[in-house]
């Protein structure tokens, strides 16, 4: 009996785990889209606009919302109910996600317009 349940216990996932393999997902999504940013920049000589940036942002938030729905929906089959800690979690993550790159577009946006000659 004593063996059935350690295994049962030492296969489980919990949801810390799928909290930092989404935070892992983020962190590399979130890159994605900063690396997008130095691309439009290298590419057209100056930074997006601000509507460009706003739907970045939005599709940004829409790809980490289906993401950690995902990660819920995986973690409620395995384990048979949801965890609040783990939505709040994911929450978090998204939020730091996006302040993380509107960061990273702000800076970007004043590096290149300093370099850039006088008007």
């Amino acid at each position: 009996m004593i063996s059935a349940a350690t295994d049962f216990f030492s296969n489980r996932m919990y949801g810390r785990q799928y909290q930092s393999l989404f935070e892992r997902m983020a962190a590399t999504i979130t890159k994605e889209y900063i690396d997008q940013l130095h691309i439009h920049i290298e590419k057209y000589g100056c930074p997006p606009t601000f509507n460009d940036i706003l739907s970045r942002v939005s599709a940004l938030t829409n790809e980490l919302k289906l993401k950690a729905t995902w990660i819920r929906e995986d973690y409620r089959e395995g384990s048979g109910y949801r965890s609040v800690k783990l939505t709040t979690g994911c929450k978090r993550i998204i939020k730091s996600s996006v302040e993380q790159y509107l960061t990273q577009s702000k800076i970007l946006s004043s590096i290149r317009l300093q370099q850039m000659p006088g008007i």
